[in-house]
């Protein structure tokens, strides 16, 4: 993931700047590690807005990130934790709320591999917590165990007809912008860009929108 940022980095630095972004599934979910990464290391976005289309699971760069909650996982007293997960009832052998929240979302989605819908943690050894190494476990970033928001306004918009566990995770990844910077929209298609007129008419004035607040809280702050 680090060096997935390090190219995006160099790509803007480049060829730069962008006032906004666009970015859809996995597209859409490395935007959003990109700039919350971003706003950590400089306190500010590098875009004005962003768009994204049916984001799905983001990814932690930081080693650091649940680092605790997850040695807890890998310690002598989680071993019916991991004897049981993901396909078991798992959730009967945690007791701690950040715990139980990284975990079902975690096995939520795992079990998007076992049905086949699309590359999922790819490189990852699905048996990490068999490993015992903290850092082959997927830092799924969850709004309830990362409470740093993206600061620019954010158009969001998912299929109703999409596979039920992107649209979980759509709704995570939504949670991690700010919700009074905002838009949410849903189109009659599954994991796919909008293509209908009607679709298209509902959904541009609200990125016409968030494109001039975002411009105007740049040009305010000085960024």
């Amino acid at each position: 993931m680090r060096q997935a940022l390090r190219h995006l980095d160099d790509f803007i630095k480049k060829h730069g700047p962008f006032d906004g972004v666009f970015g859809f599934s996995l597209g859409a979910a490395l935007a959003i590690t990109y700039m919350l990464d971003q706003q950590q290391k400089q306190a500010s976005s590098p875009f004005c807005f962003a768009v994204m289309f049916s984001p799905i699971f983001v990814v932690s760069p930081d080693d650091s990130y649940c680092e605790q909650l997850l040695r807890r996982w890998l310690a002598d007293d989680h071993a019916g934790f991991r004897s049981k997960f993901p396909d078991g009832d798992f959730m009967t052998e945690l007791e701690d709320p950040s715990e139980r929240t990284l975990a079902q979302y975690l096995q939520q989605v795992l079990s998007m591999q076992s049905m086949g819908v699309g590359m999922i943690l790819p490189n990852t050894n699905v048996d990490f917590l068999g490993t015992k190494k903290p850092e082959e476990v997927p830092r799924l970033v969850h709004p309830d165990l990362f409470h740093a928001r993206i600061k620019i306004p954010t158009v969001h918009v998912s299929g109703q007809n999409d596979s039920p566990y992107i649209g979980k995770q759509s709704g995570v990844a939504r949670d991690l912008c700010t919700p009074s910077i905002r838009r949410v929209h849903s189109h009659d298609g599954g994991h796919d860009i909008p293509f209908k007129i009607s679709d298209v008419n509902a959904i541009v004035p609200s990125i016409k929108a968030m494109a001039e607040e975002g411009t105007q809280i740049r040009d305010f702050y000085g960024d």
